[in-house]
């Protein structure tokens, strides 16, 4: 099979994956097949020939066209994670501060009165 048209395949499965969106739930199993898919595409990338016939060409322009639509989508994605995971940062840290209120007193401000 043609290498063109095995990236093409690749680019549809990622294509399809990444435009079902980023579950609410379990996001194991979706970000795991998708950096599977993003590995498969890159070993694919490199065993492209140098030049093109007519037919690889119009796959080509195929994959060019799915990949404006994949880029935007797995940025907005990636900035869903990171924002998701600094989220749960904060509620993590406000937990153990709920859970231990003393635990991290500061002493700025304060004047400690030695004398009795």
């Amino acid at each position: 099979m043609p290498a063109v048209k095995i990236l093409l395949e690749i680019t549809k499965n990622l294509y399809d994956h990444v435009s079902a969106g980023l579950p609410k739930d379990d996001r194991e199993p979706y970000i795991e097949r998708l950096n599977e898919l993003l590995d498969q595409r890159q070993v694919a990338i490199q065993n492209l020939p140098l030049t093109y016939s007519e037919d690889e060409q119009r796959m080509g322009r195929l994959i060019l066209k799915m990949n404006e639509t994949i880029d935007p989508l797995l940025a907005r994605q990636f900035e869903e994670i990171k924002h998701n995971l600094s989220m749960m940062k904060k509620k993590k840290e406000k937990n153990v501060q709920y859970a231990n209120p003393y635990q991290t007193l500061s002493g700025d401000g304060m004047y400690f009165d030695k004398k009795k």
